[in-house]
């Protein structure tokens, strides 16, 4: 009997707590998201010893995206929350994980400059595609708005909002001729527009665009008497996400 009263007693402490924190705007919140990746065509800069070319308008899957966020309001109120200055409630920090997949479409024809060379190539055998992957951290600050408050959300239950920052990038291909795989570490410029949306005081869906910008290098393996094979695509890529936050 008493361990059911103790039980009891936390659940209602813990309901209490999240109705307290529901009052106001909170701090902290973490939160999980899902979303479809739209890469633009890219250029792929080639390097070998002397000689250099452009492969243009090489396609790329759109693939899922997913991950987690964590992210910090300036506000006086919530876990985490400090006596900021009025004006810093228009602003929030964030970050964020992400998967997404990056295939290259076999069966192109694409234009190709090597040493003022101009012409088409077929770019891999119309049956087959690079396989490829992106994990990437993302650091955004951002400005944001709120519109409609009520007695429950005061801050506003609509909340458009810009978000910028450098983001990790982890890439790499499969790629049998370079001993199996081939991947690069790289900072990535990430764009962000969205509405964050109150569903309930401590619970928030947003629907974004986010605008991800990044060159990767890869070294493909040595030639001999030439070096080393080293390709660069140029990547802007266009995700658009919905995510559900919960605000402590």
């Amino acid at each position: 009997m008493k361990k059911k009263m103790y039980v009891l007693g936390v659940a209602a402490l813990v309901a209490a707590m999240l109705a307290l924190s529901g009052v106001a705007q909170s701090a902290m919140w973490v939160g999980a998201e899902l979303g479809g990746n739209f890469p633009a065509n890219t250029d792929i800069k080639a390097d070998l010893g002397p000689f250099n070319g452009t492969l243009s308008g090489v396609g790329i899957r759109p693939s899922v995206i997913g991950g987690a966020t964590i992210g910090y309001d300036f506000v006086n109120s919530g876990f985490g929350a400090y006596a900021w200055p009025d004006w810093m409630k228009y602003f929030s920090f964030a970050m964020d994980i992400t998967y997404n997949k990056l295939n290259i479409n076999g069966g192109q024809t694409v234009d190709a400059s090597i040493q003022n060379l101009n012409g088409t190539v077929n770019f891999l055998p119309k049956s087959m595609y690079l396989k490829g992957y992106e994990f990437a951290w993302t650091f955004l600050f951002m400005a944001h708005y709120g519109f409609m408050p009520d007695s429950e959300v005061p801050a506003g239950r609509i909340h458009p909002y810009i978000g910028v920052g450098p983001a990790i990038l982890w890439s790499g291909f499969e790629s049998p001729g370079a001993g199996g795989s081939v991947n690069a570490t790289n900072v990535a410029l990430v764009v962000e527009p969205g509405i964050r949306w109150m569903a309930l005081p401590n619970v928030s869906i947003d629907t974004a665009m986010r605008y991800r910008y990044a060159v990767p290098s890869y070294d493909l393996g040595s030639v001999p008497g030439l070096g080393t094979l080293n390709v660069s695509p140029t990547l802007h890529q266009f995700a658009f996400l919905l995510r559900a936050n919960y605000h402590f």
